[in-house]
């Protein structure tokens, strides 16, 4: 019994049970494989709080009646609503589809969410600042819910193209991989996320108009 104890004692896991910078090693590497995994998402977001900032500080220093005038929301119909949505969204996915086709694609790619967080900012910057509580009041409700529907999107749309155009670079670099490389799976997952833009759209047509005679500013 007492052999046994001693010969735990002497062994390398008795230390390992109060050695901290094994559990902080692995802490370290869980981490990075995290952002590996998700680096695209990450970016994505990153790019698209960035946006937002500046969106907002732009309305801040050119708003003008011009300015308020494009941005005042209206109630132009669901089907009105839907085709113009439908046009902006899709118009937006597509850029991010011809980027991951390109071989130069990768570095611009999130380019996409940037651009969106400006528009987001804008608006989100004349609906406090012109409204105050109510402005408030009416971006949670009817500016986020499909912001963030679309932004799920488009970070999607984002981390395919970004694979798909490395992978492009890769195989302009060597060419002994072309034979195992396929389309096929990318145009899937581009057909399903291009029905996920059309689903956008509708929600945002059809929220705007159910809560428009409800929620006005």
């Amino acid at each position: 019994m007492k052999n046994n104890e001693l010969s735990k004692f002497e062994s390398d896991s008795f230390f390992d049970e109060f050695d901290d910078s094994k559990d902080e090693k692995k802490s370290n590497i869980d981490f990075e494989k995290f952002f590996t995994e998700n680096k695209s998402v990450i970016y994505t977001a990153l790019f698209y709080s960035f946006g937002l900032f500046l969106g907002a500080y732009f309305y801040k220093i050119a708003a003008n009646d011009t300015l308020d005038a494009l941005l005042k929301p209206e109630n132009h119909g669901l089907l009105n609503m839907f085709v113009s949505n439908f046009c902006i969204y899709f118009s937006i996915y597509v850029i991010v589809v011809f980027l991951g086709f390109c071989l130069i694609g990768y570095p611009f790619i999130n380019i996409i969410p940037l651009v969106i967080g400006i528009s987001v900012g804008i608006r989100a910057a004349y609906l406090f600042i012109n409204y105050s509580s109510k402005g408030v009041g009416y971006a949670l409700i009817m500016l986020v819910p499909y912001t963030a529907l679309f932004l799920t999107v488009i970070s999607f749309a984002v981390n395919e193209s970004a694979a798909l155009s490395k992978k492009l670079i890769m195989l302009t670099k060597n060419k002994s991989s072309v034979s195992e490389f396929s389309l096929m799976p990318h145009i899937k997952k581009y057909i399903i996320l291009a029905v996920g833009v059309a689903l956008t759209a509708i929600t945002d047509a059809g929220l705007t108009c159910l809560l428009f005679s409800v929620v006005t500013i």
